[in-house]
C-alpha cells in the first residue's frame, strides 16, 4: 500500500500538507519540525526532511498528520485511492467554505510581510513565518473537527 499512491500526490491530496515547487524541486512542510528543507524520490516513493533527518513513507505521514494507527492509516489511503479527493472533504474541514471564515492568517501575512515583486535574497524568513502559520492554522482546522466529531459521538 506505501508505494500504491505516489508520495507526492499523498502530500498535496490527500493530507493537504503545504508545498512548493523550488527551482524545479517538489517541497512540503515537514511536519516534525516544519521546515521546508524537504524533497521526495519518486523512484522509492519516499520523502525526507533534511533538517531533521527524517524518512517518510505513505503511511507514515498518514499516521503523523491524521494522528491514527497503523490500520486507521492504511484505511485512509484506501479511501483515498478509490474516492480520490472526496476523501479530502470528508477528512479536513475546507475553511474556505464556512461563512465565518476569514482568509487564512499565514496568507494575509505573506500579503502584509513582504511587497510584490522580486524577492530578496535574504528573504526566506518571511516566508517560513508564512507557512509555519499556515501549518499551524491547517492543525486547528484539524483539531477543531476532531472536537466536533467527538461531540457528536457523545450526544
Amino acid at each position: 500500500m506505501r508505494n500504491d499512491i505516489p508520495i507526492e500526490r499523498v502530500i498535496k491530496d490527500a493530507l493537504d500538507i503545504p508545498w512548493r515547487d523550488t527551482e524545479g524541486c517538489f517541497r512540503f512542510l515537514c511536519p516534525v519540525c516544519n521546515e521546508f528543507n524537504t524533497a521526495v524520490n519518486p523512484a522509492t516513493n519516499l520523502a525526507r526532511c533534511f533538517y531533521c533527518e527524517r524518512n517518510f513513507n505513505a503511511i507514515d505521514l498518514v499516521m503523523l498528520i491524521n494522528r491514527s494507527d497503523f490500520v486507521n492509516s492504511i484505511r485512509f489511503l484506501k479511501n483515498y485511492q478509490k474516492d480520490g479527493r472526496n476523501l479530502i472533504k470528508l477528512t479536513k474541514p475546507d475553511s474556505t467554505a464556512r461563512d465565518d471564515s476569514a482568509s487564512h492568517i499565514g496568507n494575509i501575512l505573506k500579503s502584509f510581510v513582504r511587497p510584490p515583486g522580486p524577492t530578496s535574497p535574504s528573504g526566506g524568513s518571511d516566508d517560513n513565518l508564512c507557512n509555519r502559520v499556515l501549518a499551524l492554522e491547517q492543525k486547528l482546522s484539524l483539531l477543531e473537527q476532531r472536537i466536533e466529531e467527538l461531540a457528536k459521538s457523545f450526544s
